[in-house]
């Protein structure tokens, strides 16, 4: 428990000075959400715990905090885009929502083909305009 403290402080100082560019976080959340894609809605990445679905909602939080920050900006700049992607990081939410259970979710194996299509299309109509967000910040 000591190194563990040690090594939390170690990180928390290490990541105090730490900046980020524009087009840095709209990649950054692009590649969170491309991660789904590819590893966590397939149930490949945790074929024994059938936990993929907290994982899937930690990467949509992350591009959803990048984009969040990146918000002001692509207001501006594109508010047709920043509503669109309001709606798709919503309609997916709400579909992970259907899948909760307690402060959790089911297991990942418990969900239907169809459950895993709906959410594997959701993932890919949000992909779509993210994709855009760092052409339209930078």
């Amino acid at each position: 428990t000591d190194q563990l403290v040690a090594d939390t402080a170690t990180l928390y100082d290490r990541t105090r000075d730490m900046t980020f560019t524009a087009d840095q976080i709209a990649n950054g959340s692009k590649g969170l959400l491309d991660e789904v894609a590819t590893g966590k809605v397939t149930g490949e990445e945790e074929i024994w715990s059938h936990t993929d679905l907290w994982d899937f909602q930690a990467n949509v939080d992350g591009a959803r905090v990048g984009w969040e920050g990146l918000q002001p900006l692509l207001q501006t700049r594109n508010p047709e885009l920043d509503r669109e992607l309001a709606t798709r990081f919503a309609d997916l939410q709400a579909l992970l929502d259907q899948h909760k259970q307690g402060d959790g979710f089911v297991g990942y194996d418990t969900l239907t083909t169809d459950q895993v299509k709906a959410l594997s299309d959701a993932v890919n109509a949000l992909s779509e305009p993210l994709s855009q967000l760092t052409a339209a910040v930078i």
